[in-house]
């Protein structure tokens, strides 16, 4: 599981997936034909680290938000006072759905004890009840739980006994590895005990290797996956990815080609790398049709905590509308009991390599596509007393534009001075005009100028050219 070095819903799939074996999947799945298909197909996100300033307009309203809840911790050392601790809550903020899940996630890969179910249930159940005072429609609860394949008996015996202590009527959603549903698993005791499963088709391969696998996104074929999940009769939905990744490979030298190191970088963005003249890019799409932006270092460089040697490569893993729009229509396809997609994931305010909730629903062709809006300026008050001084913004820039962009920001009154942020490609070109030009894949749609100070209130306009 990664979110930077950790984000939650990856799956590390190190086991071959057996696509034609998983069709004679054991057990009598005949037995479990005890839902209707679903009537409606949903679209929802996964909100894992609260959200954006990019929010949907308050005219839409989500199908449905699988919203972390809370996290099943096991508690060791000698000042545990007892063995499962599960914390829980609602952030301030959500957007508006019509359904909500709560999602409880165990970092660990294995299943856990028994004993942590009946402590599970009861948090769920204070925080159903907490949902229901603040007018949510919670169905139930979803359980992010790695279990390993072969455990897959013991995570149905935690699921039943989960499902004893839940409040009537809350359903239980979990969760799927690929693998689980290659032959001769106990898969189907596992779907025997929930109302819904959500397969998740990203990071299939191991995120560490820096050869063709240099993928997040996993392309699937409806007709080989649809009849595997179908014949369990139970609802389910498919996970699609909406992040991004950026990692470098060092260590590799002309007498050791293939002995390397991989890291992962959370705090750079193509924009870091761009605007650096030892950097050459090479751009590529992958199979899932990512875009693959491969920087490789022409000499040694350092950029902010991060040092690279000559010949390391710097590579960033984008998710693109051809890419989500490609994994929505193989998911319908699917039909009979699939019930829709979730995204991974909603936003946080400080992420710039995850796709913003209107272009996700715009390239998967659930919302009307409108033409791009043009970029505009959007300022913040930076609390000065003496003078005026704002945070400048740019917004709805193109993130994924292949050519540079230059950009004329001008301002209704002359400017004391501009502070620039960082490496920012952005500087004055006149008392009241600055100019910026952005490179080509610069990755955010979102972009912190930075900071502006004049001494009387200023209005700022844009103007783009290629």
């Amino acid at each position: 599981m990664y979110i930077g070095v950790q984000p939650p819903f990856m799956r590390l799939l190190g086991l071959p997936l057996l696509l034609i074996a998983s069709l004679g999947l054991s057990g009598c799945v005949n037995s479990l034909h005890s839902q209707q298909p679903p009537a409606k197909w949903t679209t929802g996100f996964w909100f894992w680290n609260g959200h954006s300033g990019d929010v949907l307009p308050e005219s839409e309203t989500l199908d449905v938000l699988f919203l972390h809840a809370g996290t099943i911790r096991k508690e060791i050392g000698q000042y545990a006072r007892e063995p499962w601790s599960i914390d829980g809550e609602f952030p301030d903020q959500l957007p508006a759905a019509r359904e909500y899940w709560l999602v409880f996630r165990y970092e660990r890969q294995q299943v856990p004890d028994l004993a942590a179910a009946p402590i599970l249930a009861r948090q769920a159940s204070m925080l159903l009840e907490g949902g229901r005072r603040r007018h949510l429609n919670i169905a139930g609860i979803q359980l992010d739980i790695d279990s390993p394949t072969g455990s897959l008996p013991q995570y149905a015996a935690f699921l039943r006994e989960v499902r004893r202590s839940l409040p009537h009527g809350a359903e239980i959603s979990i969760t799927a590895l690929l693998d689980w549903f290659r032959h001769g698993t106990a898969i189907a005791d596992v779907v025997k005990e929930v109302d819904e499963f959500v397969p998740q088709f990203y990071d299939l391969g191991d995120p560490a290797s820096y050869g063709r696998e240099s993928a997040i996104a996993a392309r699937f074929d409806a007709a080989q996956w649809g009849p595997v999940f179908n014949r369990f009769g139970k609802r389910f939905r498919i996970g699609i990815s909406t992040f991004g990744r950026a990692r470098s490979r060092w260590g590799e030298s002309p007498s050791r080609p293939h002995h390397s190191a991989i890291r992962f970088l959370d705090d750079l963005t193509p924009l870091d790398i761009a605007v650096n003249s030892a950097f050459n890019l090479q751009t590529t799409r992958n199979e899932a049709e990512e875009l693959v932006l491969t920087y490789r270092a022409a000499r040694k460089i350092r950029i902010g905590y991060n040092q690279f040697e000559a010949g390391e490569t710097v590579q960033f893993i984008l998710a693109t509308p051809d890419a989500v729009r490609a994994a929505v229509q193989s998911a319908q396809r699917m039909r009979g009991y699939c019930a829709g997609v979730v995204f991974f994931r909603w936003p946080a305010s400080d992420e710039s390599l995850v796709m913003q909730p209107n272009e996700v629903l715009t390239a998967a062709g659930l919302t009307p596509k409108a033409r791009r809006k043009p970029a505009a300026i959007h300022l913040v008050d930076g609390g000065c007393v003496a003078v005026k001084c704002v945070g400048v913004y740019l917004i709805n820039a193109n993130p994924l534009f292949p050519k540079l962009i230059r950009y004329r920001i001008r301002s209704s009154t002359e400017l004391e001075y501009f502070l620039p942020e960082g490496n920012m490609p952005v500087r004055m070109a006149g008392p009241s005009q600055l100019e910026l030009s952005l490179p080509p894949y610069c990755g955010r749609g979102r972009l912190y100028l930075g900071r502006a100070v004049t001494l009387a209130r200023a209005e700022f306009t844009v103007e783009g050219e290629l």
